[in-house]
C-alpha cells in the first residue's frame, strides 16, 4: 500500500481513537470501572503507536529508500512506551482488588460498546493489506510499523469485547471481580504485543534481516 494512502488513513484514524478514548477513560473513572478505564488507556497507548506510524509515513515519503529503518524504529519506540504503559494497567487493577468501588455497570457496558464499534470502524479504515502473515518473523520494510499498528487495533477490539463480557457479567451475576482481572488481562495482552514488537524491530536495528 502506497505510503500517502497509509498517511491519509492513519489520519483517520487517529483523529476517531482519540476521541473515544477520551470517552472511555472518562465514563471508566466516573463508573469506577477498572476494564473500561483499562480499555480507554489501551485506545491512548494505540492512538500514541497510530501516531508513531504516521510519522514513519512522513519519513518515508520524504526519505525514500529509508522507510525500513524508520519503519524499525517506529515499532521498537512504540513497543517501549506499549510496555510501560501495560504495567501501569496491570498495577492499578491489582490495587482495585484491594480497594474495591462500586461500579455503575450500565452507563459502563454503553461506553464499551461504543469503543469496540469504534475499534471496528477503524478496522475498516485502515483496511485489510495484513490480514495474511502476521508472523513477526516477516519484515517486509514497507509493511513493519504499519502492521503492528493494524495487528495493535485489532487487539483493541478484542480487549473491548473482555471489557463487556467483565461488565455484564459483574451487573447480571455480581462477578464484580471480574473487572479487575480483565484489567489485568488487558495490561498483558498489551505486554505481549510489546514484547513481540520489540523483537521484530529489533532484529532489523541490528541487521538481522532473517
Amino acid at each position: 500500500m502506497d505510503n500517502k494512502v497509509l498517511k491519509k488513513r492513519t489520519v483517520a484514524v487517529i483523529v476517531i481513537t482519540l476521541i473515544t478514548m477520551i470517552a472511555e477513560i472518562f465514563y471508566g473513572l466516573t463508573t469506577h470501572s477498572m476494564a473500561l478505564t483499562a480499555d480507554g488507556f489501551h485506545m491512548g497507548t494505540h492512538a500514541l503507536a497510530l501516531c508513531i506510524t504516521l510519522a514513519v509515513c512522513v519519513l518515508a515519503i520524504k526519505y525514500n529508500g529509508k522507510d525500513e529503518k524508520f519503519n524499525a524504529l517506529g515499532g521498537y519506540t512504540s513497543a517501549i512506551l506499549l510496555g510501560f504503559t501495560s504495567l501501569a494497567i496491570i498495577w492499578e487493577s491489582v490495587e482495585r482488588f484491594f480497594k474495591p468501588l462500586s461500579i455503575s455497570f450500565t452507563d459502563a457496558i454503553i461506553v464499551a460498546i461504543i469503543g469496540l464499534v469504534v475499534n471496528l470502524v477503524c478496522v475498516l479504515v485502515m483496511g485489510d493489506s495484513h490480514h495474511h502473515g502476521h508472523s513477526h518473523c516477516e519484515h517486509r520494510h514497507e509493511n513493519l510499523n504499519y502492521k503492528a499498528a493494524y495487528l495493535h487495533i485489532l487487539a483493541d477490539a478484542f480487549t473491548s469485547i473482555l471489557a463487556i463480557g467483565a461488565l455484564i457479567l459483574g451487573k447480571y451475576c455480581g462477578l464484580v471481580f471480574l473487572d479487575p482481572v480483565i484489567g489485568i488481562l488487558g495490561g498483558i495482552i498489551i505486554a505481549k504485543w510489546a514484547i513481540g514488537l520489540i523483537k521484530s524491530s529489533s532484529l532489523i536495528l541490528l541487521d538481522f534481516k532473517h
